[in-house]
């Protein structure tokens, strides 16, 4: 039987006081895929993923996220369902005077039932899952490096077994191994575990290390979704800026040539560009 979508937008509006960031906004994220939100500036990816995680209110449409309307449920429910997802914001936003241990152990601390050797069991097995040695849990967030931050900020995410992982430029502020590195973590958890992740990013190298599908934002929708072959051949302006300017076209041509990226035939990228179309909006 095939599962539902982990969450579904539709006809999304958004918008802080009179302007609109988001207009009959449609979306679903497929359990178990990692999604890659991009748009240009100003477009709402943030913005997305924060009124996914009812941290922005919707002042339009639906959201269904692991099969609830958020806007229907009581605040002991909502409370609840909050539970069943992990965030990794931008620069990790650690406790700067907890240690590693104790940001890990803080969510499992708030919203478990735990006895305290089965937190102390619980944290270093998140920490092993990040590649962390456990004489790191006593640090302080100063004392890591910027891709440790990440790892440490990943094992609180899932702290509580996420079923939804979100991930607001996961690899903001990395060098280009911290960030491949990273990567690679994201890939093997991910296979491990099998929960949903939805991220945004804006580095064409981690767009095609991990993400399943890519979603693009402009005009205050989404433009197109599909697989990253499928998305870089759809004919508008920011699309063919981000994916074909210099970087862009080195990483599609490296993807090509070691076979990770097939080329679509031409009838593909009107099939794309039609399924893009947006619905029409509602009187």
């Amino acid at each position: 039987m095939e599962r539902p979508d982990a969450i579904i937008m539709e006809n999304i509006g958004t918008r802080f006081g009179d302007y609109w960031i988001h207009r009959n906004l449609d979306l679903k994220v497929h359990c178990g895929e990692i999604l890659a939100i991009v748009g240009g500036s100003g477009t709402g990816k943030t913005t997305l993923l924060r009124a996914m995680m009812g941290l922005v209110p919707i002042a339009d449409g639906k959201l269904t996220i692991l099969g609830k309307n958020p806007q229907t449920l009581t605040l002991r429910e909502q409370i609840a369902l909050r539970q069943r997802w992990g965030v990794l914001f931008q620069q990790g936003a650690l406790f700067s005077a907890l240690t590693v241990f104790e940001n890990i152990a803080f969510p499992l601390r708030e919203w478990g039932h735990l006895t305290r050797s089965e937190i102390n069991d619980l944290v270093a097995l998140k920490l092993q899952m990040v590649g962390l040695q456990p004489k790191d849990a006593w640090k302080l967030p100063a004392e890591l490096s910027g891709g440790m931050i990440k790892r440490v900020a990943l094992a609180r995410a899932l702290a509580m077994e996420a079923e939804i992982l979100f991930l607001d430029e996961p690899t903001s502020g990395l060098d280009p191994i911290a960030a491949s590195d990273f990567d690679a973590l994201l890939r093997q958890v991910h296979a491990d575990i099998g929960f949903t992740v939805v991220m945004v990013s804006h580095d064409l190298d981690s767009l095609a290390a991990t993400a399943s599908r890519v979603a693009v934002l402009a005009d205050h929708k989404v433009l197109t979704v599909g697989p990253l072959n499928a998305v870089q051949a759809v004919d508008h302006p920011y699309i063919q800026a981000f994916f074909h300017g210099e970087r862009g076209e080195r990483l599609l041509n490296s993807l090509r040539a070691t076979g990770k990226l097939p080329t679509l035939p031409s009838d593909d990228q009107s099939g794309w560009a039609r399924q893009s179309d947006p619905a029409p909006a509602r009187p």
